[in-house]
């Protein structure tokens, strides 16, 4: 690093003083550089609470070093000072207190950003030579009593709002957390607050089995459409996707056959794959509806930077092929899974000519399958089963449905 010197006698300039501080500056964000790699973001501290009376979210003091400028305007001044110096530089912004954000109102997703730039403060009235009389000080330039600033400081200024905004002169817009407040709310209260990707592991985390545990946690559950960020230490990531069951086939009771098929389960595929948390916004999951009477399951896939990285399809809904015959429901295909990928148990046949069978639902993965039943067939009861099928009607016309296949699912666990 650059250090300042200075000689015994010498007349010490403002510029000495001044210079010492670019030194350092370049030294840390060098430095910085070297830890998080060049023009990352990285946040410490700035935990948060929600209220749970209001729409105010209060984000509490720390710090972020993101990319700036060695001096975005001339610094100090009086006929001496630096000039602006616009060499990009990591730097490090402070929060030195907790701050208040009240959200716009509700039914939105809102981004908690971090506005970061440097502003000249704690103005002081100095003493300055009076060059008439070098034994007397002014106070101020003009002997005015005039303030001026004594210290250069990186701060941030935090907004919510649904789009970034337009970055500081030399500065740079962070973006902390996400938060999705529902249609009507008037508080905060059960609301989620999601970190950004920021939030990096400490030397000391890494250094202990604090990362271990995360990567090694049990694999979260996703039973709705949506999207997961990646953490800023993950490199991979472990998937299932699980197709949703097909329906059961209804009776009727003008319909020759008397026996009813059961719908097919869904896909299996899992895999592992490479991720990165600086590209691209997460992981973008769909989850797969359960098939109605004869109707087949939705499909579950998993989707990052645009390509889909694997897909179960749905089971198929039981169906007739002639009026004394019901076929079981086809189990759904698997894609794209690096471990495997399994298709579905399909589900029991019903009738065929003079003989009759059970027209059971296709197991999921965990089981699950809905059963035939009298008058109605049974819904299945796991993720990615399907529904049994009806074995008869209460009067001649009507209809008997089918069960309801059970929705798919998605699981996931980040990997280093």
């Amino acid at each position: 690093m650059d250090r300042a010197i200075v000689y015994a006698g010498s007349i010490p300039l403002d510029t000495d003083l001044l210079l010492a501080g670019r030194y350092t500056k370049a030294a840390f964000g060098n430095l910085a550089s070297m830890l998080y790699g060049p023009n990352v973001m990285a946040a410490s501290g700035l935990g948060y609470s929600v209220s749970s009376s209001s729409l105010n979210l209060t984000i509490d003091a720390g710090s972020v070093l993101a990319p700036g400028v060695m001096d975005a305007s001339a610094i100090g001044g009086n006929g001496g000072g630096l000039a602006a110096d616009a060499t990009a530089l990591t730097c490090q912004y402070i929060s030195a207190a907790s701050q208040t954000i009240t959200l716009p109102g509700s039914g939105n997703t809102y981004t908690i950003y971090a506005l970061c730039s440097e502003q000249d403060a704690d103005p002081t009235v100095l003493p300055f030579f009076n060059a008439s009389n070098p034994s007397q000080t002014q106070a101020g330039l003009q002997n005015d009593g005039g303030t001026l600033p004594v210290r250069r400081t990186g701060a941030m200024t935090l907004v919510a709002a649904t789009n970034p905004p337009v970055p500081p002169a030399g500065g740079c817009v962070v973006a902390l957390y996400t938060i999705t407040v529902p249609q009507g709310a008037s508080t905060l209260a059960g609301v989620t607050v999601q970190p950004g990707q920021v939030f990096w592991p400490t030397i000391p985390e890494l250094a202990t089995q604090a990362l271990l545990k995360a990567s090694t946690e049990p694999m979260t559950l996703v039973t709705g459409n949506g999207s997961v960020s990646i953490p800023a230490w993950a490199s991979r990531v472990e998937l299932r996707a699980i197709g949703a069951g097909g329906g059961g086939a209804a009776s009727q009771a003008t319909t020759t056959a008397s026996s009813f098929s059961g719908g097919g389960g869904g896909g299996d595929a899992w895999g592992i794959y490479t991720v990165s948390p600086t590209q691209g916004n997460g992981l973008a999951i769909t989850v797969g509806s359960g098939g109605g009477s004869e109707q087949t399951g939705g499909t579950s896939l998993v989707s990052y930077l645009g390509q889909t990285l694997l897909q179960a399809e749905g089971g198929q809904g039981g169906t007739f092929y002639s009026t004394t015959g019901s076929a079981g429901g086809v189990g759904g295909n698997a894609s794209g899974g690096t471990v495997w990928n399994q298709s579905g148990t399909s589900g029991g046949d019903g009738q065929c000519n003079a003989y009759t069978f059970s027209g059971y639902g296709g197991d999921g993965p965990w089981g699950g399958a809905g059963r035939c039943g009298n008058q109605g067939g049974r819904n299945a009861t796991r993720y990615g089963a399907g529904g049994g099928g009806s074995y008869s009607a209460t009067t001649d016309g009507a209809s008997s449905s089918g069960g309801t296949g059970y929705q798919g699912c998605v699981l996931y666990r980040f990997l280093p």
